[in-house]
């Protein structure tokens, strides 16, 4: 497992964020970003519309890689490299809330459409 270490900082500044999309790298092109993330990536810009801040909320990408358990949280604020990151060693539960999210915004949208009884579905 491994983590961010600061130097003689006064405080932790966590700030809110809102994982707006989750992108899955292989392997190895997620440890070759984690080892430039000053460079321009492609599936930044090409997600630069999905990263801002609102009301003190970062909203943001959460990178990984197939197969492993940490990831990072990036904010470009419309740049194609991360301007803004946050290393984030065990992913799971972030991904599990994601999840659980996304089920209730479907369950919501079928039952708002009326069709749980074509989707053969019982709602309560």
């Amino acid at each position: 497992m491994r983590a961010v270490f600061s130097r003689k900082e006064p405080k932790i500044e966590a700030k809110e964020f809102c994982v707006e999309k989750v992108i899955m790298l292989p392997a190895g092109e997620y440890e070759s970003f984690t080892n430039h993330l000053m460079h321009r990536h492609d599936f930044i810009r090409e997600n630069v519309d999905f990263m801002y801040e609102k009301d003190g909320v970062r909203h943001c990408l959460l990178v990984t890689g197939e197969g492993m358990e940490e990831g990072v949280l990036v904010e470009s604020e419309g740049s194609s490299y991360a301007r803004y990151f946050a290393f984030v060693p065990s992913v799971s539960g972030i991904l599990e809330q994601e999840q659980a999210v996304k089920e209730t915004q479907t369950l919501s949208m079928i039952k708002e459409s009326g069709q749980e009884e074509q989707a053969g579905m019982v709602l309560s």
